[in-house]
């Protein structure tokens, strides 16, 4: 049953989600490969409203779902619910909004690497990718696997990098994540049994077990702020040239930022060339 529902789910998931973002990169792209019009592939952004919604609601299907039934599995074997009980309302409640709060409070991280860390992404990619997650993890959901929404993110993400063509992907960065896809499943095992242990002792071990918890979580918050990711500097989006340009825009916004550059560092040089010729002239003064 683990195998089968979390195990072999959560390495399959990943790869099948890839692949759909590959394809519907491709096709995306070759739809509108030659853009008339300068909002032609500006669509993609108004879609990205829809897909990312969905995205949304499928971590609510499945992310949620699990925490849930370890609560409502917690309460049924402390004798607190019968064993055919569903989840009760304050469960689902306080797991829908500690959910959120998470993502609202210490996602930005998370978009950081998502979002820039893995590729330079385009709407049209952004799009693909989350369309293909979405319909994976809903899926998933639907047939009662056990998935981690930003596992199946990341590949759709590498998936869309690699259906564009000149994209380039930070494979040191995909690599850390899959290292830590592996290492997620053992480790919280080690600590769940850890905890475990310790909370046989009885109440006292249950003080033990809350007592490093919140000081593990406090410790995690502090070294975080250390380098802060927030809604300011999680991404630096040029919407300019975000695929709502067609290429002849493009290439003429590109050759115009290019020259304000060359202009700037010539003034600058020539502000330069100044302030050492009127230092001259003080010491020959």
């Amino acid at each position: 049953m683990v195998l089968s529902k979390v195990v072999l789910p959560a390495v399959l998931a990943p790869l099948v989600a890839g692949l759909v973002a590959f394809v519907a990169t491709r096709v995306a792209y070759r739809i509108t490969r030659r853009p008339v019009g300068k909002n032609q592939r500006g669509g993609f952004r108004v879609g990205q409203i829809f897909t990312s919604s969905m995205v949304a609601l499928a971590h609510g299907t499945n992310d949620a779902q699990k925490t849930m039934g370890v609560i409502t599995l917690t309460l049924i074997a402390g004798g607190f619910l019968s064993t055919n009980a569903d989840p009760p309302f304050w469960v689902i409640l306080v797991c829908a909004c500690a959910i959120a709060a998470g993502t609202y409070t210490g996602g930005w991280r998370i978009i950081q690497t998502m979002g820039g860390g893995l590729t330079d992404i385009k709407a049209t990619q952004g799009f693909s990718a989350e369309a293909s997650t979405a319909a994976t993890v809903l899926a998933s959901s639907h047939l009662g696997f056990a998935l981690s929404t930003t596992q199946v993110s990341s590949g759709s993400i590498i998936g869309a990098g690699l259906g564009r063509r000149g994209a380039k992907i930070q494979w040191g960065t995909a690599g850390k994540i899959v290292i830590a896809w592996f290492i997620t499943l053992p480790a919280a095992g080690a600590v769940g049994a850890l905890c475990e242990l310790i909370a046989r002792i009885g109440v006292v071990g249950l003080i033990i077990d809350a007592v490093i918890g919140a000081v593990v979580i406090v410790s995690i918050f502090a070294a975080s702020r250390r380098k802060p990711a927030e809604q300011s500097n999680a991404l630096e989006v040029d919407v300019a040239m975000n695929s709502v340009l067609n290429r002849r825009d493009r290439r003429a916004l590109l050759k115009k930022r290019s020259d304000e550059m060359l202009m700037e560092r010539r003034r600058m040089s020539d502000e330069s060339s100044l302030f050492e010729l009127g230092a001259e002239e003080e010491v020959i003064r």
